[in-house]
């Protein structure tokens, strides 16, 4: 693995809440993880991780659901301890 890639440890249910909120932001090798079902250890590209995280917030903040509103918070929370490492 690259330095230029961090490496993120995600369940089914989060893998598939990126893929529906942030897939725009995404290059092919971390859509690639993000599809295997197998796979539990996703690689972003270091810029890229911050992007998701700022839309996944976007969404945390105009969540109405509960169940929604809890998992995109300990989703970016996870997301923000990787990123953070990573510096």
């Amino acid at each position: 693995m690259t330095t230029n890639y961090i490496q993120v440890d995600l369940d089914p249910e989060q893998k598939a809440v990126i893929l529906k909120y942030a897939d725009s932001f995404l290059d092919e090798t971390t859509k690639s993880d993000l599809l295997n079902k197998r796979k539990k250890w996703m690689r972003f590209k270091k810029y890229v991780l911050s992007e998701v995280i700022g839309e996944l917030a976007y969404y945390f903040n105009r969540c109405k659901n509960d169940y929604m509103f809890g998992l995109l918070d300990d989703l970016i929370c996870h997301l923000e301890y990787y990123e953070h490492q990573a510096k």
